[in-house]
C-alpha cells in the first residue's frame, strides 16, 4: 500500500484501468448496475464511483477481493490524513462501505462492522452557503485581475455575471453565444443541466474576454465546439476536476481561503434576490435571470427574450455601472425630493384649508345678505300694508 494519499495526474487513472484483470472490471460493473438499481441515476455519479474505486485499487495495490481489516484501516488512515476536503472524505467512506458490502458477505465480521469508519459532522459547514462564503464584487475583481489566463478570466465572469450552474459554464458551446447583440451585452443560450429547459441570459463584462479568447483559440488553431475545452483532448468540454482544483487555488492565492466555484452562482442570486427585496428590481427579473422554477415564486411571469433583455439593462447593469459617488448623488437627490415634496403637500394642505375658510366666510356672508334682504323685504311689505 502506498504511504501517502496521492495527487492523481490527468488521465492517470484511464490509464491504470486498462493494467487491471479482467475479473477486476468485470467485479466494478457488476457493482455500477447493483448501484443503478440501488437508485444511482445519473452518469456522472457512475464515474465518480469509478474514478474512487480505481484510486483504492491504486493505492492499496491488491486485488479486491484480497481486502481485509488491515488494509481497511491503512486506506482510512491515509484518506484521513489526506488533502482532500472533509465533505469529499465523507463521500469516499460512504462509497467505500457500500462496495465492500456488494462484494463481501461475511463484511460485518471481516471489517469489524466498519465500526473504525467515522465521519465528520461538521462536513457540511465546511461547505454551507451562507452570507459570509459569499464572494463579493470587490473579490471578484480581485480574483479576475490577480487570474493571468484569459481563458480562467472569461470562465470566471461568466459563471458569475449570468449566474450558471459550473456544468453549464463547461458545456458552453461557441453556437450557443452571440457576441455584442446590443453593444457590450453578449446573449447566452444556456440549456439548465438541472431543470433540462433553455433560457436566454446576457453577460457585459465578461464580452471582453469572450472576444479575446476567441481570437486566441483561433490564431493559436485550438477552437473547438465547446468554449471551455479541455486541454489535451479538445472535442470535451474541461473537466469538472480542473475547474475545482483552479478555482480553489486562486482564491486561497488571492482571497487567503479555498473557495468552490458554485459560491459564483450563488452569490450573484444573492445580490439579485436582495436588490429585488430593496424594490431595486422586479422579482420576475431575478427569477428569469438565475433560471428558477415557476414555484420559487408565485409572483413569477414569463418573459420574452427582449423583455428579460430591457430589464438587465436597465435594472442590474446600469446600476451596476453607477460609481459609489453618483449613488450617493442620487440618494441625495431623492432626499431632496421628498422634502420639497413633503414641503408642498404642507403647502397644499394649508392652501386648501385657506380656501376651506374663504368659502365659509363667503357662505355666511352670503347667508347674512340673504337674512337682510329677506328682512327688508318684509318691512316693505309691512309698510306697504
Amino acid at each position: 500500500m502506498l504511504e501517502s494519499f496521492p495527487h492523481f495526474e490527468r488521465g492517470q487513472i484511464d490509464a491504470f484501468y486498462k493494467t487491471i484483470s479482467k475479473q477486476n472490471k468485470e467485479l466494478l460493473e457488476e457493482y455500477f448496475e447493483y448501484r443503478r438499481a440501488r437508485g444511482v441515476n445519473t452518469d456522472d455519479k457512475i464515474k465518480d464511483i469509478r474514478r474512487f474505486l480505481l484510486q483504492l485499487k491504486f493505492i492499496i495495490k491488491k486485488e479486491y477481493k484480497a481486502l481485509d481489516l488491515k488494509d481497511f484501516r491503512k486506506f482510512l488512515a491515509l484518506l484521513n490524513n489526506s488533502y482532500l476536503s472533509e465533505h469529499h472524505k465523507n463521500n469516499v467512506k460512504a462509497d467505500l462501505k457500500n462496495f465492500l458490502k456488494f462484494i463481501f458477505p461475511d463484511w460485518s465480521m471481516r471489517f469489524n462492522n466498519f465500526e473504525d469508519l467515522r465521519y465528520n459532522s461538521n462536513a457540511r459547514n465546511e461547505e454551507k452557503i451562507n452570507a459570509s462564503a459569499m464572494i463579493s464584487k470587490d473579490n471578484i475583481d480581485k480574483l479576475i485581475s490577480h487570474e493571468p489566463k484569459i481563458y480562467w478570466k472569461a470562465f470566471l465572469l461568466i459563471q458569475y455575471e449570468a449566474g450558471l450552474r459550473t456544468k453549464e459554464v463547461r458545456f458552453l458551446k461557441w453556437e450557443d453565444v452571440q457576441l455584442n447583440v446590443d453593444g457590450d451585452l453578449s446573449e447566452l443560450k444556456i440549456y439548465a443541466t438541472k431543470t433540462g429547459k433553455s433560457r436566454p441570459l446576457f453577460v457585459e463584462k465578461a464580452t471582453h474576454y469572450l472576444k479575446l479568447l476567441k481570437e486566441e483559440q483561433e490564431n493559436l488553431g485550438e477552437k473547438s465546439v465547446y468554449i471551455f475545452h479541455a486541454k489535451v483532448k479538445t472535442t470535451n468540454p474541461v473537466h469538472k476536476s480542473t475547474v475545482n482544483m483552479w478555482f480553489r487555488r486562486l482564491t486561497k492565492r488571492v482571497l487567503g481561503v479555498q473557495k468552490w466555484n458554485y459560491l459564483l452562482r450563488h452569490s450573484r442570486a444573492t445580490e439579485l434576490y436582495k436588490l429585488a427585496k430593496e424594490n431595486k428590481i422586479s422579482k420576475d427579473t431575478a427569477i428569469k435571470f438565475m433560471g428558477h422554477s415557476e414555484d420559487m415564486s408565485s409572483t413569477y411571469t414569463h418573459l420574452d427574450k427582449e423583455d428579460v433583455k430591457q430589464m438587465l439593462k436597465e435594472q442590474i447593469y446600469h446600476l451596476e455601472k453607477l460609481p459609489p459617488e453618483k449613488k450617493h448623488a442620487l440618494e441625495l437627490e431623492i432626499e431632496i425630493l421628498k422634502s420639497n415634496a413633503k414641503k408642498q403637500n404642507e403647502e397644499t394642505t394649508n392652501l386648501k384649508k385657506q380656501l376651506e375658510n374663504t368659502f365659509l366666510g363667503i357662505k355666511n356672508d352670503m347667508e347674512r345678505i340673504g337674512l337682510s334682504m329677506k328682512l327688508e323685504e318684509q318691512r316693505r311689505e309691512k309698510k306697504e300694508g
